[in-house]
């Protein structure tokens, strides 16, 4: 009479074991969880770009139209990297950033940077007169189909809240801000929603 017992007993702690097993995998802390990477963000980009925010900056207004290049660097050889360079042209002064954007969720990289720009104070212009911070978010929309898709299409923000005088004069400077989207050059039309 002891056969059904001890069967008893084994299914109990097989049941334990496997509440005990869920239990743990529930507690994984969530860099233990991957998600899924999403497109991989690689190469130049046609950007059309309306400016959202001019305060107090020369020659530029809320609604103007800028065309622009960026081209993005992935670092990794292969697959979706958790990181992207972007290299970005600026203005018509041929001005150009480099920073590195953060994936922070599948098709979506946010990244900041800073570029000096002329600021006159009193009868001299400072080439590097202003100190400007940004921040730049890209969103994938529109990426190659398969196993290991490629984006083709994008959305941008580009923001600076606030701009630092380096000049000895005083200045009340100005903030700007822009929304872009923009497609892979050299890629035909098609993609789908990512």
């Amino acid at each position: 009479m002891s056969g059904p017992p001890a069967r008893s007993g084994r299914a109990l702690a097989a049941i334990v074991g496997a509440l005990a097993a869920a239990a743990t995998l529930g507690a994984l802390p969530a860099s233990a969880v991957t998600a899924p990477a999403g497109p991989r963000l690689e190469g130049m980009f046609l950007m059309a770009g309306r400016v959202s925010v001019a305060t107090r900056i020369p020659g530029e207004r809320v609604g103007q139209t800028v065309l622009r290049t960026w081209t993005f660097i992935a670092p990794c050889p292969v697959g979706t990297c958790i990181s992207a360079v972007l290299v970005r042209t600026r203005g018509s002064g041929g001005g150009r950033d480099t920073l590195t954007l953060r994936r922070r969720n599948p098709g979506y990289y946010t990244g900041s940077g800073r570029f000096y720009a002329p600021l006159r104070c009193g009868i001299k212009t400072y080439p590097r007169g202003e100190l400007v911070p940004f921040t730049i978010t890209v969103r994938i929309t529109s990426a190659t189909p398969g196993a290991d898709p490629t984006a083709t299409r994008i959305n941008a923000t580009y923001a600076n809240r606030s701009r630092t005088n380096l000049t000895p004069c005083f200045s009340v400077l100005g903030h700007d801000a822009a929304d872009y989207h923009g497609h892979l050059l050299g890629a035909g039309s098609g993609g789908v929603p990512s």
